[in-house]
């Protein structure tokens, strides 16, 4: 970015400062919860593999019945062996994932508002030669979609 005299300008450049600032935080707090949400499926996982050292729901109930497991292990466990690999795809969000796409979803907001800002920020020539990089820019990703689709489609045609 630019140091500029116009006092508006400015003033757009300190925005787009400040939201870029709020974006670091963000991604950092991003990628905590990304590694929070990752232990848990790993847990999830390893529980998985857990059950499935049980040959049939019976060995969990003498696991459970020598308080060898709790009974929220239990209950768990026999979800687990009666409804397989679904309870790992399936499972209801938790704090943590939920957590994950509010972030994801407050650091896209401030992103926007920061490329906003560095745009008010051009002159108002740069502003229109920044709409027709993006025109150009957005054309050739169209051409490119088009080019993969029609790949595609042949390839799913063939077979």
């Amino acid at each position: 970015m630019r140091t500029y005299t116009d006092p508006v300008a400015n003033g757009y450049i300190m925005e787009a400062k400040a939201c870029e600032k709020i974006e670091k935080d963000l991604r950092r707090l991003i990628d905590k919860y990304a590694k929070a949400v990752k232990r848990e499926e790993e847990a999830r996982k390893q529980q998985f593999q857990q059950v499935m050292q049980y040959r049939h729901i019976g060995e969990i109930q003498d696991d459970y019945g020598w308080e060898f497991i709790t009974e929220k292990q239990y209950e768990l466990f026999v979800k687990i062996f009666e409804e397989g690999e679904e309870v790992l795809k399936n499972h209801p969000k938790t704090v943590n994932e939920i957590a994950h796409s509010i972030l994801c979803t407050m650091c896209g907001a401030v992103s926007r508002d920061r490329m906003q800002w560095e745009f008010e920020a051009l002159s108002p020539e740069e502003q229109e030669a920044e709409r027709k990089r993006a025109e150009e820019s957005n054309k050739k990703w169209k051409a490119y979609i088009a080019e993969l689709k029609k790949k595609r489609g042949v390839i799913e045609h063939t077979t």
